[in-house]
């Protein structure tokens, strides 16, 4: 008679059952106590400036994208939920954060969370230290990777931020959509705007995703009904015959559509056409 092994991404069939996934995610968002229900994210997270000038380039999203680094952004993105306010750290038992990625093994959670963790930490986006208890302390820095404290976004012009809703948690998206699809409903969430066009052609230059993940990324959201396509926006362009171009304009449908934005930025005043020459305001 032969037996299967109990998977590690599985509650174990012997002992106290853990608290499942799903639940242990409630309890961490419980604690957050954000009464918009939203976690505000910098657009540096995403995309940063360099130098002077307005010159951007990609931020840590890319990093982790690249590195297929799926668990350091899901805890990075509950991280961020979790810590609200004082010195925006949290205090929990590795085996929580393992289970909220959905490892129940204790000895493989502790292991992964902890890779993790350091992933994070190499970009400049927490530092970890030992808490009571057996427990690590996590501290959230700011979203540019410089390493500098973390501060609320918004408090004043020039500091752009969106709005991740917690439905991406209570819908389970953060386990049906893939790194790809997550990445690009935060680029769409960051657009702060109701009508947006993600030109996959530019993403590699904009945010360091590559045209053929975005793609993927636009199609999973659009098969989930999260992201539509709403109009048609036409440019000049030397790359056609006519002359003339089009791509397509995007809206991200309820729950996620932009809310809580602040102050508009100096460009997100104006909507000007974009062309395929050359590159965005942002």
């Amino acid at each position: 008679m032969t037996t299967t092994p109990p998977s590690l991404n599985s509650p174990p069939a012997q002992g106290p059952t853990p608290l499942g996934q799903p639940e242990t995610i409630k309890l961490i968002l419980d604690r957050s106590r954000r009464s918009t229900r939203t976690v505000p994210i910098r657009r540096a997270f995403l995309q940063k400036e360099v130098g002077k000038g307005g010159t951007k380039s990609p931020g840590a999203l890319t990093d982790l994208v690249r590195r297929s680094a799926k668990r350091p952004l899901d805890l990075y993105l509950l991280l961020s939920a979790v810590t609200s306010s004082g010195d925006f750290s949290v205090t929990e038992w590795s085996t929580t954060w393992a289970r909220s990625v959905g490892i129940f093994d204790e000895t493989a959670g502790t292991a992964a969370v902890s890779r993790a963790w350091k992933v994070l930490k190499e970009l400049g986006l927490i530092t970890r230290a030992r808490g009571e208890g057996g427990k690590s302390t996590i501290t959230k820095l700011h979203e540019d990777g410089s390493g500098r404290p973390y501060t609320a976004p918004g408090e004043g012009v020039g500091d752009p931020y969106f709005q991740l809703p917690f439905e991406y948690w209570d819908k389970g998206w953060y386990s049906i959509l893939s790194l790809p699809g997550k990445a690009m409903l935060l680029i769409a969430l960051s657009q702060r705007k109701l009508k947006f066009t993600l030109p996959q052609e530019r993403m590699p230059k904009w945010y360091g995703i590559s045209a053929d993940s975005a793609g993927k990324g636009i199609r999973e959201l659009m098969k989930h009904d999260i992201l539509v396509h709403v109009d048609d926006e036409w440019f000049d362009t030397l790359k056609t015959r006519s002359g003339r171009g089009s791509r397509p304009v995007y809206s991200l449908w309820p729950p996620f559509t932009p809310r809580a934005l602040g102050e508009p930025t100096a460009d997100e005043e104006t909507t000007t056409e974009v062309s395929s020459d050359t590159a965005p305001k942002e």
